[in-house]
Order: C-alpha cells, then sequence, then structure tokens
C-alpha cells in the first residue's frame, strides 16, 4: 500500500542493505511526508544518508528520531557510527554508552572498543587511543564477548591504526583472534578447499574489493585484471554493492573473465564465491571497510592473499600471504606480517599501472587561488595520513623558507579539517598564515594542481601510492623519509627504479633541507623534473609487474597443490 509509511520503511531498510542507499531515501521521504514524526523513517533516512557518506544530514534525521522517542537504541547507536566517521570522537563514545545503557549487547561494546581518532591531537593521544583499544578488546575477551553479524554488529574494521606509524602485527592479530571467538562462523570453510586435488585447467584467480570503480583501488587492480596470461589464469571480478557504472567500473568489468556482483550479507556472499572454486581470492584491500574484513576470516580458496591496498597485516589466520616488492620492505620485514610475505622483485610498484595524462593545457596557479610568485609545497593527502610527528617538518620547512606556501587538500568532512587545524595551531602557530586551503580536486584538476606546484611532500609514516604516480607523471619532485614499515616505503621504492636519490631524506632535518632546496633553488627544481620525466617510464604499464604476479600465482597453487 502506497499510502502505509511502514512499507515504505520496509522497503527503505532492504535497499540500503542491499546497497542502494540512494533509492532508499525515497522511499524514506516518502514515509515521513505520510508520517512525519515517523522516529523509525528518520533513523532509516539517517542510515541510507550515511551509507552515502552525507553525515551531517544523517546526524540531524537521528537527533530528529531521538527527540520522538529517546529510548530508540539503533538511533543512538547509529548517530555514533555517523559521529566517528566525521572525526567526533567524544560525542561517537557518547551515543554508544547511551544505546548500551538502554539494551547492553557486546556489539556496542565492540564500537566503543574499537574507537579510534581520525585526526589524532598528539602523539601522546594517539598512543593513550591505542592503549585504550588494547584495554577494551582484553576485557571483552575476558567476558566472552559474542557477535552473530560483525558487520552490522560492530560496522568497522582497524582502518586507523595503519596510519599510527607503527607495527600491528600483534594489536591485529589479538583482535582477529577474539573476532573468531566471539563469531566463530566467521571461520566457515568452502567444501572445494578440503579436497585434495584442484579442478584441471587454468588457475582461478579472485580479484575482490568494494572499489572495483574509480578509486585508488580500481586504479591499481585495473592492469592486473586486463594483462594476466589467459592461457594460464582465468580472472573472475567479484564486486560489492554499490555496484557502480564508471569508467573505470565497465573496464574492469569487460576485462575480467568473469564478473560477479555479491551479495551483501556475509553467508551468501562465502556461498556465492564458494561455488566459483577459485584457487586464489586476492583481496584487493583489508580494514578499509567491514565486510571485506570479516569476509576474510573464512577459507574460501586454497591460497588467499592481500597486498598493498591498505598496507598493514590483518591478523587473520585464513589469510595466507602478504604480497610485496622487495624494493619496498627492509631485510626483517616478516616481523611486521601475520601473513607468509612473499616478495616480488625490482618493481617501482605493485600495480600494472596506467600512465596519467596531463590536460593539454595547464591552469595556471592563479586558477587555484594560489600565489604566483611564492614557493608552493604540496601536501596533497588525504588529512588522516598527517602524523602528528610530521608537523614539526611542516613548521621548519616554512620558517625556513619565508616565501613558502603549505598548500593542502579539505578533508572528506569539514570537521577533520578542524581538527587539524586546531593542531596546526598549537604545533606550528608562527607560520600558520602560510597553510592554504584548497577544496578537494578531481581528475585532470588535481593532476594540473601537482604539476604546477613546485614541491611534494610525503607523508612520512603513509606515503601516496597513486599520488607519488601522478606527481611522477607530472614531473613535480617528491620528497619523502622512508621508514621502517612498507606503507612509509613506497615513494623511496619508486626512486630506487628510478635510479634517484635527491629526494630521499636520511631524518626530519634532512626532510626539511632538500624540501627548502627543491622549493628555493629553481635551477636545482628543474634539474629533478627534467630526470624524473626522463626515467618515470619503468613506474608505468610494467609488463614485469604481470610476470611478477603470474609467477606467484603459479607457485603458491603449487604448494597449495602439494600440501593437499
Amino acid at each position: 500500500d502506497p499510502l502505509l509509511p511502514e512499507a515504505h520503511i520496509n522497503i527503505g531498510n532492504l535497499l540500503v542493505l542491499q546497497g542502494h542507499a540512494e533509492e532508499g531515501t525515497g522511499h524514506f521521504h516518502h514515509a515521513l511526508n505520510l508520517l512525519p514524526d515517523s522516529a523509525p523513517a528518520h533513523n532509516g533516512l539517517g542510515m541510507a544518508l550515511h551509507t552515502l557518506g552525507r553525515e551531517a544530514e544523517a546526524v540531524r534525521h537521528y537527533q530528529r528520531a531521538l527527540a520522538i522517542d529517546p529510548r530508540f537504541v539503533d538511533a543512538s547507536a547509529n548517530m555514533g557510527d555517523s559521529m566517528q566517521e566525521q572525526g567526533r570522537i567524544g560525542e561517537a563514545a557518547h551515543c554508544y554508552r547511551k544505546a548500551l545503557d538502554l539494551a547492553p549487547n557486546d556489539g556496542l561494546r565492540f564500537k566503543l572498543a574499537t574507537l579510534l581518532p581520525v585526526i589524532p591531537g598528539s602523539t601522546d593521544e594517539m598512543l593513550e587511543w591505542r592503549d585504550k583499544f588494547v584495554r577494551s578488546m582484553a576485557e571483552l575477551s575476558r567476558d566472552g564477548a559474542r557477535l552473530t553479524d560483525p558487520v552490522n554488529e560492530v560496522g568497522r574494521a582497524n582502518f586507523y591504526l595503519a596510519y599510527h606509524g607503527l607495527n600491528n602485527r600483534e594489536l591485529q592479530t589479538r583482535t582477529a583472534r577474539l573476532y573468531e571467538a566471539a563469531c566463530p562462523s566467521l571461520l566457515w570453510q568452502a567444501p572445494h578447499c578440503q579436497q585434495k586435488t584442484r579442478h584441471p585447467g587454468p588457475i582461478r584467480v579472485g580479484f575482490i574489493s568494494k572499489y572495483l570503480r574509480q578509486h585508488s583501488i580500481g586504479k591499481t587492480t585495473r592492469g592486473l585484471i586486463a594483462r594476466l596470461d589467459r592461457k594460464r589464469f582465468r580472472v573472475y571480478a567479484l564486486s560489492l554493492p554499490p555496484i557502480s557504472e564508471d569508467e573505470l567500473a565497465r573496464f574492469i568489468r569487460s576485462h575480467a573473465d568473469e564478473y560477479v556482483e555479491l551479495p551483501v550479507a556475509l553467508e551468501a556472499a562465502r556461498q556465492h564465491i564458494a561455488k566459483l572454486e577459485l584457487d586464489v581470492l586476492f583481496y584487493q584491500d583489508i580494514g578499509m571497510e567491514p565486510f571485506t574484513y570479516f569476509l576474510a576470516f573464512a577459507r574460501l580458496a586454497p591460497v588467499q592473499c592481500v597486498s598493498f591496498g591498505h598496507p598493514d597485516t590483518t591478523g587473520i589466520r585464513n589469510m595466507d600471504y602478504f604480497i610485496s616488492n622487495d624494493l619496498f620492505e627492509i631485510e626483517d620485514a616478516q616481523t611486521h606480517y601475520s601473513e607468509k610475505l612473499f616478495l616480488l622483485h625490482d618493481l617501482g610498484t605493485l600495480a600494472y599501472y596506467h600512465r596519467p595524462r596531463l590536460p593539454d593545457s595547464l591552469k595556471k596557479r592563479e586558477a587555484y587561488g594560489l600565489p604566483a610568485d611564492a614557493h608552493l609545497y604540496i601536501c596533497p593527502q588525504t588529512l588522516f595520513k598527517f602524523h602528528p610527528d610530521f608537523d614539526a617538518m611542516l613548521g621548519n620547512i616554512l620558517r625556513a623558507d619565508p616565501d613558502g606556501r603549505l598548500v593542502l587538500i579539505e578533508g572528506k568532512f569539514p570537521h577533520w579539517g578542524e581538527l587539524l587545524r586546531q593542531r596546526f595551531a598549537r604545533t606550528l602557530p608562527d607560520v600558520l598564515g602560510r597553510v592554504l586551503w584548497l577544496p578537494v580536486q578531481k581528475g585532470d584538476d588535481f593532476i594540473n594542481l601537482l604539476a604546477v606546484c613546485d614541491v611534494m611532500l610525503d607523508t612520512p609514516h603513509f606515503n601516496g601510492m597513486n599520488t607519488s604516480l601522478e606527481a611522477f607523471a607530472a614531473g613535480t619532485p617528491v620528497v619523502t623519509l622512508p621508514t621502517l614499515l612498507q606503507r612509509g616505503r613506497h615513494t623511496f621504492g619508486m626512486y630506487a627504479k628510478m635510479g634517484i636519490d635527491d629526494c630521499i631524506a636520511r631524518d626530519p632535518q634532512d626532510y626539511v633541507k632538500i624540501a627548502v632546496q627543491i622549493g628555493t633553488d629553481p635551477s636545482f627544481r628543474r634539474s629533478l623534473r627534467e630526470r624524473i620525466l626522463s626515467a618515470n617510464s619503468v613506474l608505468f604499464e610494467d609488463i614485469r609487474v604481470i610476470q611478477e604476479f603470474e609467477r606467484f600465482f603459479t607457485e603458491v597453487v603449487v604448494v597449495a597443490t602439494e600440501l593437499g
């Protein structure tokens, strides 16, 4: 009945669960037109908006639902999720505690336990939150916490741990073991994984991600899907809703041997994948969103692996290999991974990366509102990559170059930028006036911006990957300070492959010195640009990337077959 608000609410909720949040909003609006004071309709609309990343709007509807029904547990918990996304961690914790007071359950306890700041106010604050994480998870373990549907009950992976600049192996492993104990069904096994022989024919490789579209993951995945030798491999692209139809998504769909749209329930997705009888299931990212994180606990292929999409160890017992590159790792790097580390050889990047195209005609820096005669130091990374340790380097660059300007990009949510501005006001107050903020730039505007700046500053503890490749395509020098972990060595590896070491710093002081020399010395900067443009071909569309992944897939399938 189109006049029943309950019917529209039910349809809206179903659409959100199926990955069609935009369509779901229409049904919730229809329900509210019929019944403006419907708390479930406001809550459902909030969930749809949250799924679409429209968090401020979502919060307004959760607040309206709670004004109507102050004891509405789901609305309080959902508002906590939206607050967490925006980096409002204190408000998120308050919402979760309120929901817990109304209806105690272990899912809410996990939400509280795994809260981490998006933009830490200091290194000490970051470490305090990590300690709280450890203590809270230990308490859940002692209490024998239980979950039935962790994707919806917890609703997050340990995403922000990767940005702390620390080895997360022990913490990730402990967390994964706790989830196993809380929800043993996560360890489900596909029937074909218990067989001693594999099916005849090409090796079946499945590439799985929610981001097989216009996204950093899509950019780094498409080449491998398209170029694997079809005489030896059959390629499956496993995509999660919402399914996109952008150009990159269409490329991946057209180049996979099979394109599979997975259902959004764990049990149904496991069954769907099991029927494919894959030899290798290659997660393009684990930790960026909850569904693939919890799906990865199951044994769905004899070989399961992950790589640099979200470059942190998973701690998950059924994740067999972490694929990396000898140019990205230190000698004892295995200690960073719960998975077996498999090193590809002598690659500038772990992606068959299509060369980014520069606009035919570059816009001048004034088109962005940037000063024509200043030295522009751009750091275009997402704001949660700005570790508190980085602030001193940024401040010292501006102090050493009075004509310098630091160019940053606003965050996904306004509050992220507010948090970083507040931190800068404490850590670099004397040069804060020379920090320039630009709105999010996309496509040609982004790479154009990189091209008209003098130097790009790499975030030390979690480097750029796509961003560094785009900067090098434009010839823009990138200053980098390699750390011990892979995610702090991507740009170092690219430079090593190009045979350029001028921009690789030994320590924070050297980082500042190199950046300022590039920013203030036009001839040095021009020479670097020429050398980068001359050498950068080794980073793009390198067939050896394909060959090295083919070597990996072949070797590990042989090992898995021998082990039975």
